[in-house]
């Protein structure tokens, strides 16, 4: 088969390295080699994002959806409320986890491609005494909207409430500054940014959030946070774990590691700046304003003199998949991302390719 460039918010195109970990030798998960494996993933992430002296990480089998949930079952307390800041599909999905766990929670929602006034947050934080910690998306992917995390941090640590993180698309890709903004937890996974397959997800919490952690009662088993921390800080884990998938997960992270977070971070902005000029350059139309698109994931108008699915259907013929809009915005948009091993000349073919086929119309 040949190669798709995979235009979607994952799962990514990999380097040829961590496909071929895969083939690591079988190991059983209770044995010094699996024990050396999870602690060498565990070194690796808290030192590329300098936080080893500061935070600690629990690694979880499961989509970035599997930490997520994790993280707010688990922190959720039934007697204080999670202000839950939404502007998308993924803010939502932070609200339906708190729901079905039946913890309090608040909301405080933004339109998609904008997002909840500031000034109203701090008049919750004010008024409501009640709340204990704040919840929100960093990259709200159903949109390619960055929401401004310091911005919520700052008022975070003015009130003195927790702060809980969804940095599933965009940890590895934008700055993300756990000791500055005082990120208490933070759901990540392997298969977006961070260049891996998926099924490999994690938790980073603070040593504060820790503590606090250990006083909570769980509400999952295979999702309980504090357990899975205990484990993980051994080296272990409390389930079977996908052993293949994080040897490639802990090729991912050697690769990053050499080529350097920063570095990592300069090529998405520059890869961002030649898609969206590229779009620009076609006439067609942005959904979120400039001063807030991410440089993960761009979206966009789908214009009028064609149909998602044939667009969709088209390019991928061309060797190409692009993504579909989400619930309001699905057959308006499409979505395309630029995340993993997709180059500069890839992102310049399908820009070539897309004016072709719109040219035809």
């Amino acid at each position: 088969m040949n190669r798709w460039v995979l235009l979607n918010p994952g799962p990514v195109n990999v380097t040829e390295r961590v496909r071929r970990s895969l083939l690591g030798p079988d190991i059983c998960h209770r044995e010094e080699e699996f024990s050396d494996l999870l602690k060498g993933v565990r070194q690796k992430l808290l030192s590329i994002f300098g936080i080893s002296s500061t935070h600690t990480v629990a690694v979880f089998t499961g989509s970035g959806t599997t930490a997520l949930e994790a993280m707010l079952c688990s922190f959720g307390d039934a007697k204080k409320k999670t202000l839950v800041l939404s502007n998308g599909i993924y803010g939502e999905r932070i609200r339906s986890i708190l729901a079905l766990h039946e913890i309090p929670h608040r909301a405080i929602e933004g339109g998609a491609g904008s997002f909840p006034a500031l000034e109203e947050i701090e008049s919750a934080l004010r008024e409501d005494p009640s709340i204990e910690s704040i919840a929100m998306v960093h990259h709200e992917t159903s949109t390619g909207m960055l929401n401004p995390l310091s911005a919520v941090a700052t008022l975070a640590k003015k009130y003195k409430k927790f702060f809980l993180v969804d940095a599933v698309s965009s940890l590895g890709a934008e700055p993300v500054h756990f000791k500055k903004d005082s990120i208490d937890l933070c759901a990540g996974t392997s298969g977006k940014c961070l260049h891996g397959f998926p099924g490999i997800s994690f938790v980073i919490l603070s040593k504060k959030a820790k503590a606090a952690l250990q006083k909570k009662k769980p509400r999952s088993l295979s999702l309980d946070l504090s357990g899975m921390l205990k484990f993980s800080e051994e080296n272990g884990t409390a389930f079977t774990p996908a052993v293949q998938t994080l040897y490639a997960f802990n090729e991912a992270l050697e690769e990053l590691k050499k080529q350097g977070l920063q570095a990592r971070i300069r090529l998405y902005r520059k890869k961002s700046k030649i898609l969206q000029q590229g779009i620009e350059n076609l006439g067609l139309r942005f959904l979120v304003e400039k001063p807030s698109r991410s440089h993960v994931l761009t979206a966009v108008w789908t214009p009028a003199s064609i149909a998602y699915h044939k667009l969709h259907d088209r390019l991928k013929k061309e060797g190409f998949v692009i993504y579909a809009g989400q619930s309001a915005l699905q057959g308006k948009i499409f979505r395309v991302s630029n995340l993993g091993d997709v180059s500069i000349p890839d992102l310049r073919r399908f820009l070539r390719r897309l004016g072709k086929i719109l040219s035809e119309k």
